[in-house]
């Protein structure tokens, strides 16, 4: 046992400081219970994790819970009603088997226990006690008003589900019952199966649902009305699971992860949970319940005949579903259903925050040579947080990086003069407790280091330093980027139009398929072409008929005009034979069926000059890039173009500039009649670039993002470049 008495945390000391003014007028206007006691109405339970036994306490009249290590609980279960602070000092140094211990430490504890609102209180400090809650709520806003706030977790409550909980989840408790979970999960294989044989597909169509810019207003509000309502099952899940295992649930609503909608429903109750698995299920129920809707809504799909607003709406929803489900809910990098159920599953309550703060540690003690104290964890423990925090600093460092792109891409087109001050005055507003931590650590470094760093013996490091750093701002090794996103599109297309009236009879070909030079595509039937071909093979018939009477009498006259009459009977059958073989419509040239569902067309009505199917050569792939006249010197024909397809994640596709020429069309806003003032915005130029597809892995349609590597020019001179065309662009 340890000599030295444990300390209160200092979150918990924090939490007491906005109590003192009602205690400072209770101990005027009203006594405190001289015999302090822990609430009847406390919920505790003890738990061992990782053999680690720790106290989970809730208070219920603020809803809040409290974890105490061993140690703490052995003095804090010592305030039991029965004890002045005197005598809880004395049976503690008794357990400590003698050991000194501060009055100071019995005191502290108690403010921190009545700080939490964890002690029983008198009349008078339940009174005084609301006053002070006032001014702690506006000392409170203010300090996070000063300190900023964290803009990858927003949360707005909305309504206290537990009543409605209490009373419905009686109707779905079977959905967790074993029979229901193995039927789920043999659905779950089934709908894996057909995202596999689809995967192409899928990824590169919820990457399209997701670009709103390019959709129309009913698409968004299809997305927001399928979003919600998946959303809203969503939490359930998580509510009904936590009161099937005796868990409240007083809070849901609206949160705002990392910029992207979502919702959230307060479980915190399971943490009183003993069982290790009950805690699980809670975590995973949100994941199960939106399983079983992405399994439901692709059955549908699969079921349902297309073109109608069902099949459209139960592929949507299998596809937000499956995607969010996938990449987001179960990412155990984000602090939601993925993480909360790897924290239970390894047994740690605070994974991702111990894990930076201990790697964090690791960095100041042994890169810096800081005299930070390292916590000393088990092997385990320090796998877990070298493995995991490692993880999550990158995470971070992508998000913010991608979030940074964004504003950068929104700024550029809104405000392009000063659109790199917007994007460090925004970025340093959402990141600037980083910002401030990496800033107190750097000041802490050059204190501890000032002496040294003045030193004759730091001249030849600071030397060399300077030295590289000057040769990384001055070496050409900085390659000019322009990165764009870019649609593949076959070099030539044709479409092939209804050369009459007349109704689609055969459909020969699917999407996608190779055709060959005259390979038939659609056969199609006219029934005025059909009429006529009956008509003139009657008249044939009959013609022949005459000329063969006529011949048989000897009249030369009848004859030459039955002959007559035959060779333009004749005629004109062979003409209605020419005019059906032209309802089989075949492909022009070697290419690829471009057009989407051609099955659809089997059995319609088309009218003469109708579109129908669109062949193109896909041998070689097009895409077109529009950029600012400014990067035109960047530019060169027979430049590289690298593109990057997210339905070939880990494959690069390499082409060729083959032109660079004006745009024909001017920019968006950029139309303006009689006007002598230049535009805003620099004028765009178009670069067509040629990819090789010659074994046809490429389809029109892909998208994704290129890259146009430039010459390499040092760091300095792309500085002074940007500085100077953004100087320019002003002052013009």
């Amino acid at each position: 046992m340890s000599s030295t008495a444990p300390a209160p945390a200092s979150g918990y000391a924090a939490a007491a400081r906005a109590g003192r003014g009602a205690e400072a007028l209770a101990a005027r206007h009203g006594t405190r219970l001289e015999r302090p006691a822990l609430k009847k109405s406390l919920v505790i339970r003890r738990k061992v994790q990782a053999g680690e036994v720790t106290y989970v306490v809730k208070v219920p009249e603020t809803t809040s819970y409290y974890i105490f290590d061993d140690v703490s609980w052995g003095l804090i279960e010592l305030f039991d009603g029965t004890r002045t602070p005197t005598e809880i000092r004395e049976e503690y140094s008794r357990q400590l088997g003698g050991a000194a211990v501060e009055l100071s430490l019995i005191l502290d504890y108690e403010e921190m226990l009545r700080g939490i609102e964890a002690l029983e209180q008198t009349a008078a400090e339940k009174n005084l006690q609301l006053l002070s809650k006032f001014a702690s709520l506006r000392h409170r806003t203010a300090q996070e008003k000063s300190e900023g706030f964290n803009p990858f977790m927003m949360l707005f409550k909305i309504f206290d589900p537990d009543r409605v909980l209490t009373r419905s989840v009686r109707y779905v408790r079977w959905l967790w019952r074993p029979p229901a979970v193995a039927m789920v999960c043999i659905w779950f294989l089934f709908t894996i199966g057909i995202f596999a044989t689809r995967f192409d597909t899928i990824w590169a169509e919820t990457l399209e649902l997701y670009s709103f810019f390019k959709k129309p207003f009913w698409d968004f509000v299809q997305f927001w009305v399928i979003v919600t309502a998946i959303g809203c099952i969503h939490e359930f899940g998580h509510g009904y699971a936590t009161k099937m295992y005796g868990g409240e649930v007083h809070e849901m609503g609206i949160a705002l992860l990392y910029f992207m909608p979502a919702y959230y429903c307060d479980t915190t109750d399971a943490l009183l949970f003993e069982n290790k698995w009950h805690r699980l299920w809670v975590v995973v129920a949100g994941v199960y319940i939106e399983g079983i809707l992405c399994a439901v809504a692709t059955t549908l799909w699969a079921a349902s005949y297309p073109d109608t607003l069902l099949h459209e709406l139960a592929y949507k929803t299998m596809l937000y579903t499956g995607i969010s489900t996938v990449f987001f809910n179960i990412n155990p990098l984000i602090k939601i259903d993925g993480y909360h159920a790897l924290c239970s599953y390894l047994e740690l309550s605070e994974l991702r925050e111990d894990s930076l703060r201990w790697l964090g540690a690791i960095f100041q003690r042994r890169v810096l040579r800081l005299n930070v104290e390292v916590p000393v964890l088990s092997r385990r423990k320090k796998r877990i947080f070298a493995i995991y925090g490692s993880l999550a600093f990158v995470y971070l460092g992508f998000v913010m990086a991608f979030i940074a792109r964004l504003l950068n891409n929104f700024y550029s087109r809104v405000l392009p003069e000063i659109s790199v001050i917007l994007l460090l005055l925004t970025m340093y507003m959402f990141f600037r407790n980083r910002v401030r931590l990496v800033v107190r650590i750097f000041r802490l470094f050059y204190l501890d280091k000032k002496e040294y760093l003045m030193s004759p013996r730091a001249r030849a490091p600071l030397l060399a330093a300077g030295g590289a750093l000057a040769l990384l701002l001055v070496l050409p090794w900085y390659p000019r980027t322009i990165r764009m996103a870019a649609v593949l599109e076959p070099e030539r297309a044709v479409s092939l139009e209804a050369p009459e009236n007349g109704i689609v009879r055969e459909v020969l070909a699917s999407e996608g398929d190779v055709l060959h030079a005259g390979q038939p595509i659609l056969r199609l039937g006219s029934p005025a072409a059909e009429a006529s071909r009956l008509a003139d093979k009657a008249r044939l018939a009959a013609a022949s008929g005459d000329a063969g009477r006529s011949r048989s009498t000897g009249a030369a006259t009848e004859a030459f005009l039955a002959q007559w009459n035959e060779a333009a009977a004749a005629a004109s059958v062979a003409g209605d034979a020419a005019r059906v073989a032209s309802l089989e419509l075949t492909s022009p040239f070697e290419g690829r069926l471009l057009t989407a569902r051609p099955d659809d067309l089997r059995g319609r009505w088309v009218l003469a000059g109708t579109p129908l199917v669109t062949i193109g050569e896909t041998k070689r792939l097009v895409a077109t890039f529009p950029v600012s006249e400014r990067l035109l010197g960047d530019l060169t024909v027979g430049e590289s173009v690298s593109l990057h397809l997210p339905s070939r994640f880990f494959d690069t596709v390499r082409g060729r500039i083959v032109s660079i020429a004006a745009s024909s069309q001017p920019a968006a806003g950029e139309e303006r009649q009689g006007s002598l003032r230049p535009p805003e915005t620099p004028g765009r130029i178009v670069a067509r670039v040629i990819f090789e597809n010659l074994d046809g892995s490429l389809r029109p349609g892909m998208s994704g993002f290129a890259k146009i590597r430039g010459p390499r020019v040092s760091l300095l001179a792309e500085a002074g470049r940007v500085l100077y065309r953004w100087l320019r662009s002003i002052l013009w």
